[in-house]
């Protein structure tokens, strides 16, 4: 095998890169490159219509799909809501009532308690009055053994006079009546 190499020739000046161009190649070079700028903003003008109508189309395919599963489901749906929902609010009430009773007494415990009684008791309180959360206010339309607790917008009336009324009318009551000659005996 013979291997020889190749020798190129040269052809013109080192100098020819620096000719110099004439004003009809600028000219041309000039509207050749606004054409292809023309050219290429209308490329990206079509590509950007041709995006925006396949993302509507596909808007308005997602929303036929949408509708005709939500459609074949209508029946699944139907019967977890009317039995599968109600099963779970039953199942889950006690938690939901337990947190719900937590938070409230939570919050409750953390309110002031005003109390209310008759203004000659108000020194026998003075020494439970260390209490942060109970405050013993005097009432002049309270008396003796009665007394209102607010707490908020609670407010509860204790009436021990009455009470008392109430349980000794009843426990009267269950007297035997006496014998009489109406009676018979």
């Amino acid at each position: 095998m013979n291997t020889s190499r190749i020798t190129l020739e040269r052809f013109g000046s080192d100098c020819a890169n620096a000719s110099i161009e004439s004003p009809d190649y600028q000219r041309g070079k000039a509207d050749g490159i606004i054409h292809a700028e023309t050219l290429n903003t209308a490329k990206i003008a079509q590509s950007i219509n041709e995006v925006s109508a396949t993302l509507s189309d596909m808007t308005f395919g997602y929303e036929e799909a949408r509708q005709h599963i939500l459609q074949q489901m209508q029946s699944l749906i139907r019967q977890i809501s009317d039995k599968i929902v109600p099963e779970i609010a039953k199942a889950t009430f006690g938690a939901h009532l337990s947190e719900v009773i937590d938070v409230e007494f939570t919050r409750s415990a953390n309110l002031p308690i005003q109390i209310g009684i008759a203004p000659e008791l108000l020194p026998a309180f003075d020494a439970l009055e260390n209490s942060q959360h109970c405050v013993f206010v005097p009432d002049s339309n309270l008396k003796d053994g009665q007394a209102i607790i607010l707490q908020h917008d609670v407010e509860i009336f204790l009436d021990l006079p009455s009470l008392v009324l109430a349980l000794q009318s009843t426990l009267n009551g269950l007297e035997s009546p006496q014998r009489s000659s109406r009676n018979g005996q």
